[in-house]
């Protein structure tokens, strides 16, 4: 009895809202995506921006606090290199990290927390890139780590937008959620990658 209601539930939340059959009905269902990206992408710059204030300020105390809270780093799938660890650890690792860190993403979205989440993550990818500077005792960030970083909250601004798009929406257009995380896990596979490749 519990596996057919389990099943019926499923079935309803596929069907949730289907889509009027003409073009307008279409592009109301993009509209809504792109509303919840472009505020989460606006939100994380706005982030960013305080957290490079905070850096710029308080660039002692920020590079206490990231030494601190370590566990703060998993969040954002960042796992730090140690020296000896094999080609295979790294990949598993950094491809795990990452992965575990965007279903998060499209969790705390479905929970409606998208814009919440893309101020937090902006604030605090910007107070781990620049507070590296006074860890790592450089006077630069290498242009690789900027790029690769701006992917990685790309891809996962992108994650959280499309997870609450499907709890706001369900799966009333189809071809949005399976088009959004296609680019999410291509750009998640390039990220990935290109980290392993800079490592070694």
């Amino acid at each position: 009895m519990a596996k057919i209601s389990l099943v019926k539930k499923v079935k309803e939340f596929w069907d949730t809202g289907k889509p009027p059959r003409h073009a307008a009905g279409k592009y109301d269902f993009k509209k809504k995506f792109f509303t919840v990206f472009l505020k989460s992408m606006g939100l994380l710059i706005l982030g960013a921006a305080l957290g490079y204030g905070f850096y710029y300020f308080f660039s002692s105390q920020s590079a206490f606090i990231i030494e601190k809270f370590k566990l703060l780093q998993s969040f954002f799938g960042i796992s730090q290199y140690t020296q000896g660890m094999t080609f295979d650890r790294v990949a598993l690792t950094i491809l795990l990290g990452n992965f575990i860190s965007t279903l998060c993403y499209v969790g705390l979205g479905y929970g409606r927390l998208s814009l919440p989440v893309s101020f937090i993550s902006g604030f605090f990818i910007a107070v781990f890139l620049y507070s590296g500077l006074v860890r790592h005792n450089t006077v630069t960030i290498p242009a690789e780590v900027f790029i690769l970083s701006s992917v990685e909250m790309l891809y996962r601004v992108m994650a959280v937008s499309t997870g609450e798009y499907l709890s706001r929406n369900g799966l009333g257009s189809k071809v949005i959620p399976a088009i959004s995380f296609s680019i999410i896990f291509i750009l998640f596979l390039a990220a990935a990658l290109y980290e392993v490749w800079q490592i070694f």
